[in-house]
């Protein structure tokens, strides 16, 4: 089955896209006030369920980790947070997404290219 020109071209635009998105990661950090001494915009709640969640702009006040969900205010007690994580920028997945991008654009302009001749 041949996709279709617009079809193909999306797809790799997708694709590219989607790689691109590679270079972000989670840290994790103690359960402590000191944790959030940088001041993120946001952390990555894994509470003693299993859940995950993420807080935006999170503060500690005394025995309590408040913040917003989905632009709703949420408090959270410490004795139910198992763990933390702050937004990360990994270098090695920020080179493999660099390198990814480069590819993706390459067999684009290939793809364009071939199909500008077709046609």
């Amino acid at each position: 089955m041949r996709l279709s020109t617009r079809r193909w071209r999306w797809a790799v635009l997708a694709a590219g896209w989607l790689v691109a998105g590679c270079g972000a990661g989670w840290r994790q950090v103690p359960v402590t006030p000191t944790a959030l001494a940088s001041e993120p915009t946001e952390v990555r709640v894994t509470l003693d369920d299993g859940s995950r969640l993420v807080l935006s702009l999170p503060r500690f006040e005394g025995d309590s980790l408040f913040g917003e969900v989905d632009g709703r205010p949420r408090a959270l007690a410490m004795t139910a947070v198992r763990r933390l994580a702050l937004p990360e920028a990994s270098s090695s997945k920020r080179s493999a997404g660099t390198v990814a991008v480069i590819a993706a654009l390459v067999v684009f302009a290939a793809g364009w290219t071939y199909l500008a001749v077709r046609e």
